[in-house]
């Protein structure tokens, strides 16, 4: 049975907020999370041999905004990737030294294509398509059979799960603007124990979220028409894109998910998304802004099993240049499954963490003011405890 049909609709952003709240504040320390701690390959708070401390890093400084000098040196975060600091207080690790040689060279991570827009990106592709003779019109007959259910592979390829760079090297593709607020977001998750994620407070995820390790909790639901095709997923909240095909954005207020549209090369699906919503990546990542752009392309192998996406990412007021991934989609089941179920995600949690007077997240119990009982009528709570304080009720049945 795939993990989508184990998933209940609270428990992950629950597990999420439960792993902030409870997590041992050592040492001030900041940050939990989900999955294994494979980047924190280290466990002291001595430098590595032959490594020198800056004079003043994350770990130390009093006011990261004057330390920009050093924050492009892996040495300000420790050697930590962003993933390692975000799982500093589950590892009780703080301040400890991460692996100074893990890292990915930028060329992994910055686009290898010419183009400097996404329109740009998206024409080309679409001048390749009619020069093929298309852009290919498929009617139910002969539209690929993608339906069905897939899981994303090649972990290690994924910085944007920033698990396999250096958080220096993050903030190097960044612009000075965004860099900072990424240093913004380093600091107070690790310094100040405010991580402030996304699922804890059932903010909306946000579009970057979708590539992000933690965003699908089980496999993508993968349902095709002639006009559109349709992804749907989630873990603390739902994921549902959908890229209309052969059509423009129209869009005039941006969205969560942004807007999308693509054409058919043959087999192969081109996806163009825009009019995005600005927010941020989280857990020790970036933030993005409402010029976030993309292009998709998804190429089926030769036995249909697997589905290679290509993305690149252009966002001129956040990349100092196009970024880019790789994910393979392996099929796992079809759409006739007997077992397999998407399950939808009320994110519920508002009512159990909260920033409390010190700015951190705090856990709510039962006793707290603003604390929703989501299961005991919580509509009829309140009105009981603020229109029919000492009523006569009859007894119940």
């Amino acid at each position: 049975m795939g993990l989508a049909r184990t998933v209940v609709s609270i428990s992950a952003a629950a597990l999420l907020a439960a792993a902030i709240s409870l997590a041992p504040a050592v040492h001030a320390q900041g940050g939990g999370g989900l999955g294994p701690a494979a980047d924190a390959t280290r466990s002291s708070v001595n430098p590595p041999p032959g490594v020198t401390p800056l004079p003043v890093d994350i770990f130390t400084s009093k006011n990261f905004y004057l330390d920009e000098k050093f924050w492009l040196d892996k040495r300000y975060q420790r050697c930590n990737t962003p993933r390692a600091l975000t799982d500093m207080v589950r590892d009780q690790r703080f301040g400890n030294w991460g692996d100074c040689n893990l890292d990915r060279d930028v060329s992994k991570i910055a686009s290898p294509y010419p183009y400097k827009t996404a329109a740009e990106h998206y024409a080309a592709l679409m001048a390749e398509a009619v020069k093929a003779g298309g852009p290919t019109k498929h009617t139910r007959a002969t539209l690929p059979n993608w339906d069905g259910r897939y899981r994303r592979l090649a972990r290690e390829e994924q910085w944007i799960w920033g698990r396999n760079l250096q958080t220096a090297t993050m903030l190097s593709l960044l612009t000075p603007e965004y860099r900072k607020r990424m240093v913004q977001q380093n600091y107070h998750e690790v310094v100040n124990n405010s991580p402030q994620w996304n699922a804890s407070f059932c903010y909306p995820e946000g579009f970057m979220r979708w590539w992000a390790e933690a965003a699908l909790g089980g496999d993508i639901e993968v349902l095709m028409t002639p006009n559109q095709v349709q992804f749907v997923s989630g873990i603390a909240d739902n994921f549902l894109r959908k890229i209309l095909i052969g059509q423009k954005h129209i869009q005039r207020v941006p969205q969560w998910y942004g807007e999308t549209v693509g054409f058919w090369n043959g087999n192969t699906l081109v996806a163009w998304t825009a009019n995005v919503q600005a927010w941020t990546l989280t857990h020790s990542m970036f933030e993005y802004s409402a010029k976030m752009q993309t292009i998709e392309t998804f190429t089926p192998s030769a036995d249909g099993k697997i589905i290679t996406v290509d993305t690149t990412f252009y966002d001129p007021d956040a990349f100092t240049r196009p970024l880019h991934a790789v994910t393979p989609w392996e099929f796992r089941s079809g759409l006739d499954d007997p077992e397999a179920r998407f399950t939808f995600v009320e994110c519920r949690v508002q009512s159990t963490i909260v920033n409390g007077p010190d700015g951190k997240p705090t856990q709510l119990t039962f006793a707290d003011p603003g604390y929703v009982d989501y299961f005991g009528r919580p509509w009829a709570q309140n009105w009981e405890e603020h229109f029919e304080q000492g009523w006569q009720k009859p007894e119940t049945k």
